[in-house]
């Protein structure tokens, strides 16, 4: 009798074990399934609601959140506001291409030849007016090998005459061209279609 007690009770330990076992087994395997955000798992795809742009789907495409996310944007939205002036092709200015080429052409007269700097493989000589650089009038230093000779050839050009070509404008300046005796362009000057000055200080356009 005692001993048919001890197998009893030494079943129903057995069977608390086995039991106590297979939860611990199914609780660990519930845990492991879950998503990052709690929800439980679907054949291994999380649907995570953390993420509220984008959701998920089992065949792992995206499907766009409700909103505002719909892809193409709408027409017209994605075009920049044209900028007041420079940019819209139709440029208004008050001095006229032939003002701008006798504003220059008589401007011939008082150019004087400035200082000459060393570009590597040119010589650059700069033309003043009214004691300010306009234009500059590169050289190469095969026919001019000294910085000398570099102004010499300038001051030589100069004193033979020079004119002017047709004005191009660009935004709101003028390139006025410089044609020296030879018929060749040297160099440019800009004029303000503004304003009608001689813009100084400034490098020529070289168009």
């Amino acid at each position: 009798m005692i001993v048919n007690r001890k197998i009893v009770l030494l079943v129903i330990a057995i069977t608390v074990i086995v039991g106590s076992a297979l939860a611990t087994n199914i609780m660990f395997t519930a845990l492991a399934n879950t998503g990052s955000a709690g929800a439980a798992a679907n054949e291994g795809v999380c649907f995570d609601k953390s993420w509220p742009m984008f959701n998920r789907t089992k065949d792992m495409t995206l499907r766009p959140h409700p909103g505002n996310w719909s892809w193409p944007p709408p027409p017209g939205n994605w075009s920049r506001p044209p900028r007041p002036g420079n940019w819209s092709g139709n440029v208004t200015v008050t001095v006229t291409t032939g003002q701008a080429k006798t504003t220059v052409s008589n401007a011939l007269k008082e150019f004087t030849v400035g200082n000459v700097t060393d570009r590597g493989s040119i010589w650059v000589v700069s033309i003043k007016y009214k004691d300010k650089t306009v234009t500059d009038v590169p050289l190469g230093k095969l026919n001019t090998p000294t910085s000398q000779d570099a102004v010499k050839a300038v001051q030589d050009s100069l004193g033979k005459g020079w004119s002017t070509g047709e004005p191009k404008q660009h935004g709101f300046t003028y390139n006025v061209p410089i044609i020296d005796a030879n018929g060749n362009t040297i160099s440019n000057v800009r004029v303000n279609g503004r304003t009608g000055d001689i813009t100084a200080g400034f490098p020529p356009l070289r168009r």
